[in-house]
């Protein structure tokens, strides 16, 4: 009889212990998510650089974090302005090299970084959810700062900048076109994906736990926000996805069914060759051949 009890008990104690373990290790990747601090890089390039005007811009989101970015005026007055923005663990030096020459075509560019990235102040990162308040408020600065300029604005993002992009589309009517590369279809699928890539963690039952506690800190359900709910509100403003067919971390399934989901006019390029935020690389002339003639197109 003791030992059975003996054994009841060491069960109990091994299932707790486990149970303890996973809501440890669980939170410890929450936080990693929400508070990226080995994430945050130093800016390695200006458009000064590329031979380019520019003047630096501090601007607040609507909870009041320091945001910092660039604005890069056209060589000649130009009334369409495209905004830019980077990846998760990047920053505005990031997406400078393959998108500066959009203002040789005619536009004015305007990068900036999200919270807790690059120059921008905050130590909590979201991945899409708190980043929405900061291109809203990029938004409201633009057209306060450079109304003649801002008459028309296209939005371009790359991975988390591209959910970002095609989100704040869909909300706001004022957005004429957007481009998002490499950006996820949900929250959930992006999250467990990282999560297997980096840590070999399977989904159940960790990833549940831990989508529990990204809740949690933020006071919201990130889910809500992703492009598998939004893109199809996005028509009849024209939507151009581009995805690398390597992509790793957030496989081309993603814009594919992105692309199904989106109404026309669309457009959805998979760059042969290309892994996450490398389609710029990979598709070299082409890529942005492919940009310049949607942004003439359509802004």
């Amino acid at each position: 009889m003791n030992a059975f009890i003996y054994i009841i008990l060491g069960i109990f104690l091994g299932i707790l212990l486990v149970t303890v373990g996973i809501i440890f290790l669980c939170k410890r990747i929450a936080k990693g998510i929400l508070h990226p601090r080995k994430k945050r890089k130093v800016l390695y390039t200006w458009p000064h650089d590329y031979k380019l005007p520019y003047t630096n811009v501090i601007f607040k989101a609507a909870d009041g974090i320091r945001l910092k970015g660039w604005w890069v005026p056209a060589e000649t007055n130009s009334s369409k302005t495209i905004l830019l923005m980077h990846g998760w663990g990047m920053n505005r030096s990031d997406i400078l090299y393959h998108t500066h020459f959009l203002r040789d075509i005619g536009y004015n560019l305007f990068y900036f970084d999200f919270r807790a990235m690059g120059e921008s102040g905050g130590i909590m990162n979201s991945i899409g959810y708190l980043e929405l308040r900061d291109v809203r408020a990029a938004i409201e600065f633009l057209k306060k700062t450079y109304p003649a300029q801002c008459q028309k604005i296209g939005l371009y993002g790359l991975s988390l900048g591209g959910m970002v992009a095609l989100t704040e589309t869909a909300r706001n009517p004022e957005i004429a076109c957007v481009v998002a590369e490499a950006a996820y279809y949900s929250y959930r699928r992006v999250v467990s994906r990282w999560a297997w890539v980096h840590y070999r963690i399977p989904y159940f039952p960790l990833i549940p736990v831990m989508l529990h506690y990204v809740r949690r800190n933020l006071g919201a359900n990130p889910e809500r926000y992703s492009p598998k709910y939004t893109i199809s509100k996005i028509a009849p403003r024209p939507v151009f996805l581009i995805h690398g067919r390597q992509d790793n971390l957030v496989p081309a399934a993603h814009a594919r069914r992105l692309y199904r989901q989106a109404g026309e006019p669309k457009e959805l390029w998979l760059v042969p060759g290309a892994k996450h935020n490398k389609c710029g690389e990979m598709g070299g002339f082409e890529y942005k051949q492919r940009l310049a003639d949607f942004f003439r197109k359509h802004l």
